[in-house]
């Protein structure tokens, strides 16, 4: 990239307009941006919540040559971002990317796909395959500099361990799929660990999860977790369960029940349903969040439709919070952030959607 390209890059990101408090989508080649869609009320268009992911490369992708991670001289630096309040980021797709209480236009963006995750570190994605952190700085800095292009069939996945400082990826080195655990907070690898593969592209290798330093593996043969601390395998669930999420010691489930729960708490839901950081309640498309334990309280969000009018998307941002975004009249929305437990709400700014349905970043499942 020239300098020449560099400096018109930086002044148009910096004449971005912020907007009214706080915070996509273009593809990556090849990556399809997965949509949950489901009916929240009639005559609305299919809602859906994109579990999308980001990262910021302008112009092109930052792929280095084989077996030296990305090439972080590729993205230009956005500019500081503010993580205080969760990352905040949601898009109106292909048209405009709120990040960080920033808004950029989504042009300005070079892609955002699926398969990566927030964390309160940042966001990290994959870039044919080799794993990058978007820092509050604006920044992007490659995680592997011994990642290699992922082959055709194979899915890169990453998952954020909100009991602590941990993040886990998957990634191609040497022909094989390799899963690394990091602490975010120091920069420091905790454990790698080469996957044996059912087919040679490791075409069904996924992370599921990660919960105190625990990794949840899935492939054709099932679910497995890794423990990162001693090394060991153990069994968990057969090919037909899914992990949709992992949580302060429990896991939410779609399918059968788990085989080998062991110390695990399982609990029954949707594969599109997510667990608080306590791993207490479940949201599950409501502003009524679900006790796991019968015995406790549902938590009841300030905002949302409760009487089945408008349209309502939900997810978790990196603090815990809950972002909803809602509206009366399909297209012109307003995003809120609600706090646990008390349910309480305060608007973040207005979203009108202009090409379908809103969207979150780094929030894949």
């Amino acid at each position: 990239m020239t300098t020449d390209l560099r400096t018109a890059l930086a002044e148009r990101l910096d004449a971005a307009e912020p907007p009214p408090p706080d915070l996509a989508r273009v593809l990556h080649d090849g990556t399809t941006l997965r949509r949950r869609r489901r009916a929240v009320v009639a005559g609305a268009s299919g809602l859906g919540l994109v579990v999308a992911a980001g990262s910021v490369g302008l112009a092109t992708l930052g792929g280095g040559s084989d077996g030296t991670g990305i090439d972080e001289s590729a993205y230009a630096s956005l500019g500081a971002l503010d993580f205080s309040h969760g990352v905040r980021a949601y898009a109106d797709p292909g048209n405009e990317i709120h990040l960080g209480g920033r808004t950029f236009p989504a042009d300005d963006l070079g892609w955002l796909d699926t398969d990566a995750v927030a964390t309160p570190y940042g966001i990290v994605f994959f870039d044919e395959g080799r794993p990058g952190l978007l820092r509050e700085t604006g920044n992007v800095v490659s995680l592997d500099d011994t990642a290699q292009k992922a082959p055709g069939g194979f899915h890169p996945t990453a998952k954020a361990d909100v009991t602590g400082d941990l993040a886990a990826w998957a990634t191609w080195r040497e022909g094989v799929a390799t899963i690394t655990v990091r602490d975010m907070a120091t920069g420091k690898d905790v454990a790698t660990v080469d996957v044996e593969c059912s087919n040679t592209e490791c075409t069904d290798v996924v992370i599921d999860g990660i919960d105190g330093g625990a990794v949840f593996v899935r492939d054709a043969e099932g679910t497995r977790i890794w423990d990162s601390a001693t090394g060991d395998w153990t069994d968990f669930a057969g090919p037909e369960t899914r992990v949709a999420d992992v949580r302060n010691g429990v896991v939410l489930y779609d399918g059968p029940a788990p085989t080998t729960p062991g110390d695990w708490q399982p609990a029954a839901g949707s594969i599109d349903a997510q667990l608080s950081h306590d791993g207490r309640h479940v949201l599950d498309w409501s502003s009524t969040l679900e006790p796991v334990d019968p015995r406790d309280d549902p938590i009841v969000l300030e905002q949302g439709p409760a009487d089945g009018m408008g349209a309502a998307w939900w997810t978790f941002d990196t603090d815990g919070s809950v972002l909803v975004v809602t509206g009366k009249n399909y297209g012109d929305f307003t995003v809120y952030d609600c706090k646990l437990p008390s349910g309480a709400c305060v608007a973040v700014g207005p979203l009108r959607t202009t090409s379908g349905d809103p969207e979150f970043i780094g929030n894949d499942m």
